[in-house]
């Protein structure tokens, strides 16, 4: 019963933000509010949960890849490419929401994006100390990495441009990458 109002959950915040009510989840499920409740004791709580869920599984994929044998290049672009696999990616507006909402559950995003970030710093400076990837400032590389993250984040631009997030990250990634100089000139 859990894991069915759970997905309710995420469909319910995919529909209508974190604006939904925990009566649009027992007409969702045809449930009573005491079967829901039996569950979880409060719409923070299942919040918590869902979000919990969502970051152990990224926490689990990015696990595995920096524990492969691909090589560096390799792993930085499929870090940065990992969409949750336990749920569809949350529509991009859910984010501004989540923040706005529940300042407490964002707290967790902020810290594990900072995690993130720092792994991520390790990952280029073993690239930088290996040759692979050439001696930069590692702080303007994380920056521009997080600030574009965000900004693509943004629901106007991806509907604008006919992109998903995966798109444009996948487009920024090939930038910061390759660089924008055309090497056959």
């Amino acid at each position: 019963m859990r894991n069915r109002i759970i997905m309710a959950a995420v469909e319910e915040i995919n529909l209508r933000g974190f604006k939904f009510t925990m009566s649009d989840l027992t007409k969702r499920l045809s449930i009573s509010k005491s079967s829901l409740y039996e569950n979880f004791s409060s719409k923070e709580e299942l919040i918590g949960t869902i979000l919990d869920m969502v970051l152990n599984d990224l926490r689990a994929q990015e696990e595995k890849i920096y524990n492969s044998s691909l090589p560096i290049i390799e792993k930085l672009k499929a870090i940065l490419l990992i969409t949750p696999e336990v749920f569809e990616p949350f529509h991009n507006r859910v984010y501004d929401d989540l923040r706005l909402t529940y300042p407490e559950e964002w707290k967790k995003i902020i810290k594990f994006r900072k995690e993130r970030m720092d792994r991520l710093a390790d990952l280029l400076h073993q690239g930088m100390e290996t040759g692979t990837i050439r001696r930069v400032n590692r702080s303007v590389v994380q920056q521009i990495i997080v600030s574009t993250m965000n900004d693509l984040m943004n629901y106007r631009f991806l509907a604008e441009n006919n992109m998903t997030y995966s798109d444009a990250v996948a487009a920024m990634l090939d930038i910061v990458i390759h660089g924008l100089l055309d090497k056959n000139k």
